[in-house]
């Protein structure tokens, strides 16, 4: 199956261009726009989203632009409203353990802990299409990759100017799942269900007139 990225696909090159051309103008960790708690506290909440968006060295900024380019694909082929949401539900979890589960963390930048999530909603997708015995491997994997990262406290794939954070990538998991979770609920789903009953009521209701 193809991964190519399409006009259809704005959403992801909208994120890809934002995340590379602030690689291109803004550098390395730019002061302004990493997540800086201390920055943060006095009101700059653009940093919530901008510190997601740049990177720590030139390695970081292409592993994490390239992923995204395969993943946000992915999940935008199944809805645009599923790339919004996955997203969202990514930068909030993120964000929360961050702020809230790291006060002691000062600095923090990249794409990762929302690649996370994104990684996590396109699995399930995945699954419910072609339930291919590889995609739970590929889960397992994931979990174990977590895992070790927290045990050693090191990035697996890259050696990056900043040192990995692992709670981070845990963060974006757990913000992918919730997303799913709210996604599915049956809450969800019953008002189409029964807007499609009393739709065939109409048109039974009308033929029977005719």
């Amino acid at each position: 199956m193809s991964i190519g990225i399409g006009r259809g696909h704005w959403l992801t090159l909208t994120l890809l261009t934002l995340a590379i051309l602030l690689w291109l103008f803004a550098g390395p960790a730019p002061d302004t726009l990493i997540y800086d708690r201390a920055g943060l506290a006095q009101g700059e909440i653009w940093r919530a989203l901008t510190g997601h968006l740049v990177h720590s060295d030139g390695e970081h900024a292409l592993w994490d632009i390239a992923a995204l380019a395969i993943i946000g694909v992915m999940v935008e082929r199944q809805g645009r409203s599923r790339l919004v949401g996955a997203t969202l539900a990514g930068l909030m979890a993120v964000n929360a353990c961050l702020w809230w589960c790291l006060p002691e963390l000062v600095r923090y930048c990249g794409l990762s802990g929302l690649l996370n999530s994104l990684f996590v909603v396109a699995l399930a997708d995945s699954w419910r299409r072609q339930r291919h015995p590889l995609i739970p491997l590929v889960a397992v994997g994931l979990a174990l990759k977590l895992a070790i990262e927290l045990a050693t406290r090191q990035s697996l794939v890259l050696d990056m100017a900043w040192a990995s954070l692992p709670e981070a990538h845990v963060a974006g998991c757990l913000g992918g799942l919730v997303y799913l979770w709210l996604a599915d609920l049956d809450i969800y789903r019953r008002p189409r269900s029964w807007h499609k009953r009393l739709s065939g009521c109409r048109k039974a209701d009308k033929v029977e007139r005719h």
